[in-house]
């Protein structure tokens, strides 16, 4: 067996995984290696160390450290401490979310607005529109159109065959 085979073993050993042939080969192993001897006894003090310090954990009383928490979350008494009167809302706190839904209700209907408009401003534009348009001629093409600037409703009429002359 050689040392890789032999550390391999000695985790299998630590979980009892090791048949009785492989325990034998593994102790004769350890028997004549100064490296695997450390690697066992530094594995073996580690585990017994670990096991020593788990057992001297000491658990909390579950039902003592939640009536603790509920306490603390209802803004409790803590030991020593002494409270006279519960603590209550004024009655500006009970304003401020009135308050600021109004704000925020205000904001959304100034920010809606667009721009130069409000209650103040000049009633909507008309809307410009031609009933028919009419144009001399069977070739004649038109078209119309509302200029944005000036909000002109525009009619260009052209003949499609003009008379060259």
């Amino acid at each position: 067996m050689n040392c890789r085979e032999a550390q391999n073993h000695i985790l299998a050993e630590r979980d009892g995984a090791l048949a009785e042939t492989e325990r034998a080969a593994l102790m004769s192993h350890v028997e004549h290696c100064g490296d695997c001897q450390r690697i066992r006894a530094d594995l073996i003090s580690a585990l017994t160390h670990w096991k020593m310090r788990a057992q001297a954990v000491v658990v909390p009383d579950a039902e003592r450290e939640w009536h603790a928490v509920r306490r603390q979350l209802r803004g409790g008494v803590e030991a020593g401490e002494v409270r006279l009167t519960p603590r209550r809302p004024g009655w500006l706190t009970w304003l401020t979310v009135p308050l600021a839904a109004a704000s925020a209700l205000a904001l959304a209907l100034f920010i809606s607005l667009p721009s130069g408009e409000g209650p103040a401003a000049s009633p909507a534009p008309h809307v410009a529109r031609a009933e028919s348009v009419q144009a001399p001629g069977r070739n004649t093409s038109t078209m119309v159109y509302v200029d944005d600037k000036s909000g002109w409703l525009i009619v260009w009429a052209s003949d499609a065959n003009p008379k060259q002359g």
